[in-house]
C-alpha cells in the first residue's frame, strides 16, 4: 500500500514537472471570421489551433521558447509575450479585434499591458501628427510630455516580468514616439541638419541591433525611418532616386550587424525601390549593389526574380503567361481573345469599394470603347464567392472575368503591388502601356 501511495505522488510529481515545459493557449472568439488560429514565431507557423462552433479553443504547445509571438484570426493579427509554461485564455470580438481583446490566466499581465501601450500610442497618433509642423521646441515637448507619463505609467504597473517582457514592452512604449522624430524631420527638411542635431539624444537611445526584437513591425519601421533620415543629403533631398537608394543600402550595411534585421531591411528597400523605379539602367545598378551587400541567398534570389519579371514586364514585351480559371477551366493569359486588343485590370471581393468603383467604370468603357476586350481577374481562392461577386454586373460580352490559378505566381509575373494596376496589349499580345485605373480613361480617348 506504501509502495502504491509513493508511486502515485511520484506520477504527480512527474506531470508536474512536465507541465512546467508546457505552455497552454486557450480562449473564445465571439463572431469569428474563420475556424482556426495561427500561432508564429519569427513569421513562421508554429501551430494551427481549431475552433469550434461556440468560438472555442485550445492547445498545449511542449517547449515554446520564450519572446514575442503572433497571433492571427484573419484578417487580424495581433502580438503576444509567452514565457515557456504560461497559461493564456484569451477573449475577443472579431468585430471589434484590438479594443475587445483581453487576457487572463498565467502570463495574462504582460499581454494586457503591452494590448494597452499599442491602443495609447493609437490615440495619441493624431495629436502628435497635428503638430509635425509646430516648432521643433514644441514638438519636443510633446514627446517629452508623452514619454514621462508612458514611463511612469509603466514603472508604477506592479506586475511579475522578466527580461523579455520589459524588452517588448519598453520597445513598444518609445519606438512609436521616436518614429515620429523620424517623420517629423522627414517632413521638416529645409531644417534637416538643425533637426537632426536637436533630436540627436532620442535618436541615439535605440539600440538598431536588437535580436529579439528583429521580428517587431514596430521596430523595423522605425529603423526603416532612420534609414531615410540618415541618407537624406541637402542637395538631393528625399527624391527616392538611385543615389538615394544606394545610400541606404551602405546605412544598413555599416549600421546592423543582426543578419535577421539586415536582412529584412535590404528586403524591404529593395522591393520599396525596384517596384517604382521606371528606368532599366537604375535598375540594373541597384541590383549590382543590392547583391554585393545581401548576403542571404534566399532575398538575393527573391530579388533576382522580381528583376527578371520587371526586364519582362515592359513596354514593347509580350504578356506574360499567366494560368487564369475561366467558370470552369484553365486557360494561357496569352490565349485570351487572341487577335483584339485587351486590358488587364485585377480586383478582390475583399476590398469592396475598389470592386464597386472598378465593375462601374469597365461597364462605361466597355460601352463607350469597342475596339478594346476587358479582362478582369480576380485575386482570391474562393470560386462560388468569386462568381458571385461578378455574376449579372456586366452585360457586354467583350467583358470576360477569370481567377488566378495561383495568385502568387500571377502577382510576381504581373508585378502586382496593388490592384489599381492596368496593362493593355495590342492584338499581337505585345504590351502597349502600363497604368493605373485613374488614368485609363484618357488612354482610351487618345487611343
Amino acid at each position: 500500500m506504501i509502495k502504491k501511495i509513493i508511486s502515485f505522488f511520484l506520477i504527480i510529481l512527474i506531470i508536474g514537472c512536465k507541465s512546467e515545459y508546457k505552455t497552454f493557449i486557450s480562449g473564445k472568439i465571439i463572431k469569428p471570421t474563420n475556424n482556426e488560429i495561427q500561432l508564429l514565431k519569427d513569421e513562421k507557423v508554429i501551430k494551427n489551433i481549431n475552433i469550434n462552433n461556440e468560438g472555442i479553443f485550445s492547445t498545449s504547445i511542449d517547449d515554446l521558447n520564450d519572446g514575442l509571438y503572433n497571433f492571427i484570426h484573419l484578417p487580424e493579427f495581433q502580438y503576444l509575450i509567452i514565457n515557456k509554461g504560461d497559461s493564456l485564455v484569451l477573449r475577443l470580438n472579431s468585430l471589434d479585434f484590438d479594443e475587445s481583446l483581453v487576457f487572463s490566466g498565467k502570463g495574462a499581465s504582460k499581454n494586457n499591458y503591452l494590448i494597452d501601450v499599442f491602443l495609447e500610442h493609437e490615440k495619441d497618433e493624431d495629436y502628435v501628427k497635428k503638430n509635425y509642423k509646430s516648432s521643433r521646441v514644441i514638438f519636443k515637448n510633446i514627446i517629452d510630455s508623452l514619454l514621462k507619463k508612458k514611463i511612469k505609467h509603466y514603472s508604477d504597473y506592479n506586475f511579475k516580468s522578466n527580461f523579455i517582457s520589459d524588452l517588448i514592452i519598453n520597445h513598444a512604449i518609445l519606438i512609436p514616439l521616436y518614429s515620429h522624430i523620424e517623420n517629423y524631420i522627414i517632413i521638416n527638411k529645409n531644417n534637416h541638419s538643425k533637426n537632426i542635431q536637436y533630436f540627436n539624444k532620442y535618436r541615439n537611445e535605440i539600440n538598431l541591433n536588437i535580436s529579439e526584437l528583429s521580428h517587431f513591425k514596430l521596430y523595423l519601421d522605425y529603423i526603416t525611418l532612420k534609414s531615410i533620415n540618415e541618407s537624406f543629403s541637402d542637395k538631393r533631398g528625399y527624391d527616392y532616386n538611385l543615389n538615394f537608394n544606394l545610400l541606404r543600402l551602405n546605412y544598413i550595411k555599416n549600421q546592423i550587424s543582426n543578419k535577421t534585421i539586415k536582412t529584412k531591411l535590404l528586403r524591404y528597400i529593395a522591393y520599396e525601390y525596384l517596384l517604382e523605379e521606371k528606368l532599366l539602367i537604375n535598375i540594373d545598378q541597384f541590383i549590382y549593389e543590392f547583391l554585393k551587400i545581401s548576403d542571404n541567398e534566399n532575398t538575393n534570389s527573391e530579388v533576382s526574380i522580381l528583376y527578371k519579371n520587371i526586364t519582362l514586364l515592359q513596354v514593347g514585351k509580350k504578356f506574360p503567361e499567366i494560368k487564369l480559371f475561366n467558370e470552369n477551366k484553365i486557360v494561357n493569359g496569352t490565349e485570351i481573345n487572341v487577335n483584339n486588343k485587351n486590358i488587364y485590370v485585377f480586383w478582390s471581393y475583399d476590398q469592396n469599394a475598389h470592386q464597386v468603383n472598378l465593375f462601374s467604370k469597365i461597364n462605361i468603357f466597355s460601352d463607350k470603347y469597342s475596339n478594346y476586350y476587358f479582362n478582369l481577374i480576380n485575386i482570391n481562392k474562393d470560386s462560388l464567392k468569386w462568381k458571385n461577386n461578378y455574376s449579372n454586373k456586366f452585360y457586354n460580352n467583350r467583358i470576360k472575368n477569370f481567377r488566378a490559378v495561383n495568385f502568387e505566381s500571377m502577382s510576381k509575373k504581373m508585378i502586382l503591388n496593388n490592384l489599381n494596376k492596368v496593362i493593355i496589349t495590342d492584338n499581337n499580345g505585345i504590351i502597349k502601356k502600363i497604368l493605373t485605373l485613374n488614368n485609363l480613361e484618357k488612354y482610351l480617348e487618345n487611343n
